[in-house]
């Protein structure tokens, strides 16, 4: 009777303990390119801040955050409009968009590649209609310097389009392409 009870209390204990500390688990196989180039998430999630170029010209900063989870984060320094920001900037008049959100993940190169959403608001003065954008980054992360370097490209659609379906018709000389130089956020002592 007392092996009984043992082995009932054994029984109980891990599956409390199976249901109160989840783990997760992702599959990889350790002969995955992944894992043969050394890559891990873990290596890379955080927030960094970027110097964007257009032309070669600096546009301004950016600020990324990559999550564990695989969710992309952006902020701008030119998403109140064109007023005050560097002239290469200016070829985006009445550039006021929100925040972009989106998902990011490593491709079979290493590269890390994440495409983020927004949405673009006209000048009130304007007539122009609200629209959406897509941009799509490509970069690698250097693991020794904790900096990123990479490029993305901005498309605009009609708010009554699908930004992800490739096959719908962009705005006017797009898309847009930025380099972009930058490094990871730390906490200062």
């Amino acid at each position: 009777m007392s092996i009984r009870k043992t082995f009932t209390i054994l029984a109980v204990c891990t599956l409390s303990t199976l249901t109160i500390f989840p783990h997760p688990v992702i599959a990889q196989s350790k002969d995955s390119t992944f894992f043969q180039q050394g890559y891990n998430r873990k290596f890379v999630v955080g927030t960094y801040i970027l110097s964007t170029f257009l032309n070669g010209k600096f546009v301004g900063r950016r600020v990324i955050t990559l999550t564990q989870d695989g969710s992309f984060f952006t902020i701008d320094s030119n998403q109140g409009g064109t007023k005050g920001v560097p002239a290469a900037a200016q070829s985006f008049p009445n550039n006021r968009f929100t925040d972009g959100q989106g998902v990011w993940k490593f491709n079979k190169s290493g590269e890390i590649t994440a495409t983020a959403l927004n949405f673009n608001f006209p000048a009130p003065e304007s007539t122009a209609s609200v629209t959406a954008a897509r941009a799509d980054y490509r970069f690698r992360f250097n693991r020794t310097t904790q900096t990123v370097e990479g490029t993305f490209e901005i498309r605009t659609f009609d708010l009554t389009k699908n930004p992800l379906d490739k096959n719908v018709p962009v705005g006017k000389g797009e898309p847009f392409t930025f380099s972009f130089t930058g490094q990871r956020v730390t906490v200062s002592d």
